[in-house]
């Protein structure tokens, strides 16, 4: 599994996988709150390519940012 960068809005080494029920992963920033989308997958078996996939974007920095006038 690819390591996640840091974050692209607010700089900070911290964030994480978060879990969306038992269909969704995403990696989100405890600061300031941005997330990838939520990458879907079906069945224990796919989790970690859905994973995989959402650390990949978080570190293209195609993620959503929490900020004024959003």
């Amino acid at each position: 599994m690819d390591e996640i960068g840091i974050c692209k809005v607010c700089h900070e080494d911290l964030a994480y996988i978060e879990e969306e029920g038992d269909w969704g992963v995403y990696v989100t920033c405890p600061i300031c709150g941005s997330h990838s989308a939520i990458c879907e997958y079906s069945g224990a078996e796919n989790k970690a390519a859905a994973e995989t996939e959402a650390i990949q974007m978080w570190n293209m920095g195609k993620i959503i940012a929490e900020s004024r006038g959003e």
